[in-house]
């Protein structure tokens, strides 16, 4: 029962830890919200030729994962997200100190 009380507490990280966690999390989410913005941000170019200016059949489509109209949502998202990882993160006050003395 000891065990599992210990489990369910968490596991307490050291400052270097902590600072490690605090840059790469949101750096991982950054290139998750990236993906999602990238497919997000798909704008179809009408259907000219791409060098000869010829009408054709096919059309192409451009990715831009920053259209600040099409993906707004999306980066909103991603800071709210990072906002209350690095409040929640950070609000914990119980930072064990490993300094020698």
């Amino acid at each position: 029962m000891n065990e599992v009380l210990k489990y369910k507490e968490g596991v307490r990280l050291n400052k270097k830890q902590r600072l490690i966690l605090a840059i790469f999390i949101p750096i991982i989410i950054f290139f998750i919200a990236l993906t999602i913005a990238n497919s997000v941000g798909v704008t179809r170019v009408g259907g000219l030729h791409r060098f000869s200016q010829i009408p054709s059949e096919i059309s192409s489509h451009t990715h831009n994962p920053f259209d600040w109209g099409k993906t707004w949502y999306v980066w909103i998202t991603y800071f709210i997200i990072i906002f209350i990882f690095e409040y929640k993160f950070f609000s914990d006050k119980d930072i064990p100190n490993n300094k020698k003395k």
